[in-house]
């Protein structure tokens, strides 16, 4: 899975915004917190479901089974929204 061409993650005070570059008819703004940047910068380099489950529950000391449905839920969002491939 992974970010599709065109859209960035940008940091804005505290806050993570993706933004569309190179001429994307993109209305609206997405904000996303610590743990959805984290998701995203995974993304970009191509990490698959399972990959980005682990690499977060390593990260903040939690069993992989206890977020992967939040994780999952997250990456159907970026789906639903027509930003992932």
């Amino acid at each position: 899975m992974k970010i599709k061409e065109g859209y960035r993650l940008r940091k804005v005070g505290n806050n993570s915004i993706v933004v569309a570059v190179g001429g994307i008819n993109f209305t609206g703004l997405i904000t996303v917190n610590e743990t959805g940047a984290f998701i995203w910068k995974m993304l970009e380099n191509g990490a698959e479901p399972d990959e980005v489950v682990d690499a977060l529950a390593k990260e903040c000391e939690v069993n992989p089974e206890a977020i992967k449905g939040e994780v999952y839920d997250f990456l159907e969002k970026l789906k639903g929204a027509d930003l992932v491939e």
